[in-house]
């Protein structure tokens, strides 16, 4: 089981750079070659820019994405809250500053979700060391950021 943060899903939604591989993990999730899972609190991210350029219609294929995708979404209940806020008090980013609110109920939901893999490219969680495996699309993280992070990514 996996869990996919946002901006692989952006990643392929806006072509950024990668966003081959990200589709690829897609792919791989459609035909059921991998089990995913996401948060609540990713559907919120996903849908915002559409939301924001009023593209309805863009969103409606975003649901129908989801769909075929088969991916189990995860509420955030009491549970992920706490441990999103344990996160939140013992993790840093590379830059030294606290793991984001919704990177840190992302991280609670891939911990309580049992996953394996959380698959992002999202440089934020680089020093993470919890018991899961934090990878970028068939590639390591710091490998990922090095090839794609200054051609411009796009933040989630």
């Amino acid at each position: 089981m996996i869990l996919i943060d946002t901006n692989i899903f952006l990643g392929v939604m806006f072509e950024d750079p990668g966003w081959e591989k990200c589709g690829k993990l897609l792919d791989e999730v459609q035909s059921g070659k991998q089990r995913a899972i996401i948060s609540a609190i990713q559907l919120s991210e996903l849908y915002t820019p559409f939301e924001r350029t009023h593209e309805a219609e863009a969103g409606e294929k975003l649901s129908l994405e989801l769909e075929k995708l088969g991916i189990r979404v995860f509420n955030v209940d009491d549970e992920i809250g706490k441990l999103s806020a344990k996160i939140r008090s013992t993790e840093r980013s590379p830059d030294g500053r606290w793991l984001a609110l919704a990177d840190s109920v992302i991280l609670a939901t891939a911990i309580k979700g049992g996953v394996d893999t959380l698959y992002t490219t999202d440089p934020h969680f680089a020093l993470i060391r919890r018991n899961l495996r934090i990878s970028a699309p068939f590639m390591p993280l710091d490998q990922w950021v090095k090839l794609y992070s200054a051609k411009g990514r796009r933040k989630s």
